[in-house]
């Protein structure tokens, strides 16, 4: 007498949906996510249409120019540096000590005595810096340019806060600080970028 088949058992699928929600949370909760890494800028305000008319004469040598091409090469004044003079060996890349030299260097911009707090006088530099890239230079040789022109007003503004307060501007209170920062501002002065598509 032949054996009847025996049929399989169906599988118990209800639970399936708990399974995949658990993995689902599991997912998100070990993923790790990119963060954007961007620059922190203050725009100036809008001028009036009587301050838009008026033209700011800035003196050639309180200009330091800073060019970057498509190929990473670096120009800051008349000086060719490359992306590894961006490292920082000891306090200073090569290039942030040429920008803190042209901010602090009597010889290179224009200084102006400056009244920060209580009647206390500094020699200000009236330096800016003019930033000029190429629409296809690499994002982050831009944001170390970038993070050196920050680096070398960071350093100056430690210079100040010396000759001000007699102490590095990370050991002075918020009111100090706040007078060094409007005393000396971040003067970084972004041109429009050259289009080299257009060639």
């Amino acid at each position: 007498m032949a054996k009847a088949k025996r049929k399989a058992g169906e599988i118990n699928s209800s639970s399936m949906a708990d399974i995949a929600f658990l993995l689902l949370i599991f997912f998100l909760v070990t993923t790790t996510m990119d963060v954007d890494s961007g620059m922190k800028r203050t725009l100036p305000p809008i001028a009036d249409n009587e301050q838009q008319q008026d033209d700011v004469e800035l003196k050639e040598r309180n200009v330091l120019m800073v060019n970057v091409s498509k190929e990473g090469r670096i120009m800051v004044g008349t000086e060719e540096y490359m992306p590894a003079d961006l490292n920082r060996r000891g306090d200073h890349s090569r290039m942030s000590r040429e920008v803190l030299d042209f901010l602090s260097g009597f010889d290179r911009s224009e200084k102006k005595a400056t009244e920060i707090e209580l009647g206390i006088s500094c020699d200000i530099s009236q330096g800016v810096v003019s930033l000029k890239a190429d629409n296809e230079t690499k994002y982050n040789i831009y944001l170390q340019v970038q993070d050196e022109l920050t680096h070398a007003f960071n350093v100056y503004r430690d210079l100040i806060s010396v000759q001000a307060y007699g102490k590095p501007f990370e050991e002075l209170n918020e009111i100090q600080a706040g007078n060094v920062r409007k005393a000396v501002p971040v003067k970084v002065s972004e041109a429009e970028p050259n289009d080299q598509t257009r060639k």
